[in-house]
């Protein structure tokens, strides 16, 4: 992951966090009152934000667990971390028959990107770092 020299690229709220480990935002405050889950580390207006690293360490050992991501939630995060430190974003959404990957570069509109297919989320994020690893 890129290193933003003020470190604030690594600062993530409930809603960042969802969405890199790809579980509902519900299961967030699930997953914030679990056992090791990090403190954070102050506010932003009214979000409570957290360290990125310190909340990816936690979900790695609490994969699978009640609160914790899924296999394939871990996998997306680090699919998306690639991306990241490639200076894209990997923006995935389900589509009317299966999912989307879309990479946008930064500063670009969240619409703006080249779009990855697949029947699934991970298949689509797959597709997408297979470009990525062919291309960086």
């Amino acid at each position: 992951m890129s290193v933003h020299p003020d470190g604030l690229q690594d600062l993530v709220t409930r809603a960042h966090i969802a969405r890199r480990l790809h579980i509902g935002r519900a299961r967030i405050d699930e997953a914030v009152a679990s056992a090791g889950f990090p403190a954070p580390l102050g506010r932003v207006g009214p979000s409570p934000v957290w360290r990125w690293s310190e909340v990816r360490s936690w979900a790695e050992g609490a994969t699978g667990s009640p609160g914790g991501p899924s296999a394939d939630g871990m996998r997306l995060a680090h699919i998306r971390d690639h991306f990241r430190a490639a200076g894209f974003r990997l923006k995935i959404t389900r589509t009317g028959d299966g999912w989307q990957a879309l990479r946008i570069a930064s500063g670009r509109p969240s619409s703006a990107g080249q779009a990855f297919t697949g029947a699934s989320a991970l298949e689509a994020a797959e597709s997408a770092l297979a470009w990525l690893e062919s291309h960086h």
